[in-house]
């Protein structure tokens, strides 16, 4: 754990023009284009079109990525492409929902990027012919990116054991199909923490060895500079359960007891898993949790720790990018994996880049020839670089001209393991975060919150979900 080395990018960031000696670097205002010129510069015979592409998404940091993008794309095709920022994530996942009942969704919209997911019945374009077709746009993925939104036979036969899950994912979808393309990738469980509210306590800026040891420094945060230790995202599902709970048990028990508990095999209640509800627990009742974190959605909790409420924040490489956007001084803020338990039985696991979002082309539009066309090019290096540079976000494509993305992109992608290992090889065990009893431990997780509920109570309704959720299993 001591390795996990934080992110010190701004630092990078700084040498830029101190070591540049005359020769070409990234231009952050001008989405990393090293000859200074703007890439998408006006021309009097640039194509013209008069298609205008929507594209809804739910990042507000994201914005000016796609802009920049949007801008290259109408100069080379006359295609105009406006885009449309919704948040919170919720609120975004209501309307784009809404919209795809009533035949009103976009032309692109982004989506959570797993199999199938956005795909709304078949409304999504599917890609897998595509990319068959161009090896070279193919092969231009990093694997991960590419698998991570890949149907598989594990996916299907896990669908088909789901009430939830709709008859068309069941039956309609085949192994190899690509619902939406990858626009990034990277991770979760992060921990981001204020250098300056540390060292006023007199805590170490370093990476926790353990789960113990950072706990001890919340409270000598909560003791010494009167600061909450942690703001989380409490009012979000997934934020809890899949950006930090699910991987800590995967390290603190191995994989085979971790299977087991995302299968319905194990309880909650057992010792060996029953910290998912006591760390919420235990940050409730020691005041180390940021009063009103039960009510805030991710933009909101970052916001509360740009802003200096607490001394850590929960988020993942892309969190990066929204406290940046927020104006925080990032040289004052530093980065570690989230911590193992001590005697954990993975201690030193480590983080896999795996897609994050992914672009989907709505197949029943009016404009799909030239939404697939957009997407190809956000998807080339020219497009990723103009993206990714201004977005902050680490691009789906293994980017050849690294000199191009700005050194903060480069250090993001460095902190993470290109080693695969069993967590992030079995997405279809993780992914069971989404499970009905999972649901509701969220509510049973906001309760604990604001001291309504005792992580045993918590532990025992999830087991009684559980049981009941896999009795239905066909």
């Amino acid at each position: 754990m001591k390795k996990w080395v934080a992110l010190t990018i701004c630092a990078t960031m700084v040498m830029i023009s101190a070591c540049s000696g005359g020769k070409n670097v990234p231009d952050p205002q001008n989405g990393g284009n090293a000859n200074g010129k703007d890439p998408a510069a006006t021309s009097s015979d640039a194509p013209k079109s008069d298609v205008t592409l929507s594209l809804w998404h739910f990042k507000v940091a994201f914005d000016p990525g796609f802009a920049a993008v949007a801008e290259a794309f109408e100069q080379k095709t006359g295609i105009k492409v406006e885009t449309q920022v919704t948040t919170p994530d919720d609120a975004y996942r209501q309307k784009l929902t809404a919209a795809a009942t009533t035949q009103n969704a976009p032309d692109l919209y982004m989506y959570w990027a797993a199999p199938a997911e956005g795909a709304y019945d078949g409304l999504a374009y599917e890609w897998s012919g595509d990319l068959e077709s161009d090896a070279a746009w193919r092969d231009s993925f990093f694997p991960s990116a590419l698998s991570g939104v890949q149907v598989t036979q594990d996916y299907i036969d896990a669908w088909k054991k789901e009430d939830a899950i709709s008859a068309w994912k069941k039956n309609e979808t085949k192994p190899g199909q690509v619902y939406g393309i990858p626009l990034d990738v990277g991770s979760f469980y992060t921990i981001y923490g204020n250098k300056k509210i540390l060292e006023e306590a007199g805590v170490d800026t370093d990476a926790p060895a353990t789960m113990e040891e950072w706990l001890e420094r919340m409270q000598a945060v909560k003791a010494k500079a009167d600061k909450p230790g942690l703001v989380l995202a409490g009012n979000t599902f997934a934020v809890y359960e899949n950006w930090f709970v699910n991987f800590v048990d995967y390290m603190k028990n191995g994989p085979e007891s971790f299977e087991a508990f995302m299968m319905r095999e194990e309880k909650m209640s057992d010792p060996k898993h029953a910290h998912v509800a006591e760390f919420i627990e235990t940050i409730t009742k020691e005041n180390l949790l940021m009063p009103g974190a039960v009510a805030l959605d991710i933009d909101p909790a970052d916001q509360a720790f740009s802003q200096e409420q607490a001394a850590y924040l929960l988020g993942g490489t892309f969190t990066y990018a929204s406290l940046s956007a927020m104006g925080m001084n990032m040289d004052d803020v530093i980065s570690f994996r989230v911590p193992a338990y001590k005697d954990s039985v993975e201690p030193d696991a480590k983080v896999n880049p795996f897609p994050l979002v992914s672009m989907v082309v709505n197949s029943k539009g009016q404009h799909v020839e030239e939404a697939v066309e957009f997407v190809k090019f956000l998807t080339s290096e020219e497009g990723m670089i103009l993206y990714a540079n201004k977005a902050f976000d680490i691009p789906a494509v293994n980017i050849e001209d690294k000199e191009a993305l700005l050194p903060a992109i480069n250090s993001m992608m460095s902190s993470l393991s290109m080693e695969p290992n069993w967590f992030f090889s079995n997405p279809h065990v993780v992914g069971k975060f989404g499970n009905q009893e999972w649901i509701g431990f969220h509510d049973n997780k906001q309760r604990m919150m604001l001291g309504e509920l005792t992580a045993e109570q918590a532990a025992e309704q999830f087991d009684k979900d559980a049981a009941a959720e896999k009795a239905k299993e066909k």
